[in-house]
């Protein structure tokens, strides 16, 4: 979209409410920090319903850009500087230069400080109870646990991931409302139609 071309990263999130019946929301589980460390699963969702893609499964370029048909703005949390960068290096050919909303620095905007799970708890989202002890740290235990064939390794992470995407709309919606309204009582009535 060209609209997105012209705002600052910062400002992306000024694009959600027209785009938001279009958006992707992305997660993300890599085995590390570093860009090269491989990606182990993707989760993605149209606001609506999630899609878990597993590394060695299905994570292959064809079945993300059918899950990212249609789409004309991708939210994450962090993902500027994590989640897109990796994908861009996986899968080149795909659509990552769509505009982003990256919720960890519109939150930041709105007085939300940490991690997702910080940012959640803060807003009042909660996680289902079997993964809320999961982090980062859990989620590379938990691939290397599948690889070496503990039973049900993988379905705890692709829960994890499942539930990090699923917080992703909800907490959109608030940290969107939330920069609105900061901005609501400075524009002059009528100040869109001067535009």
């Amino acid at each position: 979209m060209a609209l997105g071309r012209f705002l600052e990263p910062a400002e992306q999130w000024r694009l959600y409410y027209e785009l938001r019946d279009s958006a992707r929301y992305l997660d993300i589980e890599t085995l590390g920090l570093d860009l090269e460390d491989p990606i182990t699963m993707v989760g993605i969702s149209d606001g609506l319903f999630t899609t878990v893609l597993v590394e060695g499964r299905d994570l292959t370029a064809r079945r993300l850009a059918e899950e990212l048909s249609g789409a004309r703005l991708l939210v994450t949390f962090a993902g500027a500087g994590f989640d897109l960068p990796r994908l861009r290096r996986a899968f080149p050919s795909l659509p990552w230069s769509l505009p982003h909303l990256d919720l960890a620095i519109a939150g930041r905007h709105v007085g939300l400080r940490g991690g997702l799970k910080a940012v959640e708890r803060a807003l009042g989202w909660r996680r289902p109870p079997e993964v809320t002890s999961c982090n980062g740290k859990e989620a590379v235990r938990l691939w290397h646990a599948h690889q070496a064939g503990e039973r049900g390794a993988l379905l705890r992470l692709i829960r994890y991931c499942r539930a990090d995407v699923a917080s992703l709309p909800p907490l959109a919606e608030k940290i969107v409302e939330r920069l609105a309204s900061q901005e609501a009582p400075t524009r002059p009535h009528g100040w869109l139609e001067h535009v």
